[in-house]
């Protein structure tokens, strides 16, 4: 979904942006005991999916090939948001990697309840009954979580 997305933003075209994601995967099938990938796998796909756009792009005239510098201008345009999304994208896995940081510091009942709650979507009664604690723990426990969180990832609010 994620490809499919960024390739839309290139090509603008849903059908076509997926169908080069397909085209991407099928090349790396068939190809793929010539690959060798010393980065990892979602920067290799990202940048896959944007030279076969860029391919795209090209060979059917959206990006006008009859000037030379008009070609440079809209590839640099693509390559922009392309870094600009990959910056996003890495902002966003950093973001996740500190919310997940900051959960596992919570005290560990603390950090159970919360999981119950957050990643099991338990019921206050559900966590309740199955740690065999009152509602007003649960509660508390996760206003405590949450106060925690806010407070260690100030930085994102």
């Amino acid at each position: 979904d994620q490809l499919c997305l960024y390739s839309y933003g290139l090509v603008t075209d849903k059908d076509i942006a997926e169908e080069i994601v397909n085209d991407v995967f099928l090349k790396i099938w068939t190809k793929r005991n010539q690959i060798h990938i010393n980065i990892g796998i979602k920067p290799y796909l990202f940048r896959c999916v944007f030279n076969a756009c860029v391919d795209y792009l090209n060979q059917n005239h959206v990006i006008k090939q009859s000037i030379n510098s008009d070609v440079d201008q809209q590839i640099n345009k693509l390559v922009d948001s392309n870094e600009e999304y990959i910056f996003n994208l890495l902002q966003s896995e950093e973001v996740e990697k500190d919310v997940l940081n900051a959960i596992e510091q919570l005290p560990e009942r603390c950090r159970i309840i919360f999981h119950l709650s957050r990643f099991e979507l338990l019921t206050y009664a559900e966590i309740s009954e199955r740690l065999n604690i009152s509602v007003n723990t649960v509660k508390t426990q996760i206003s405590r979580a949450l106060d925690s969180l806010r407070e260690q990832l100030r930085k994102y609010f």
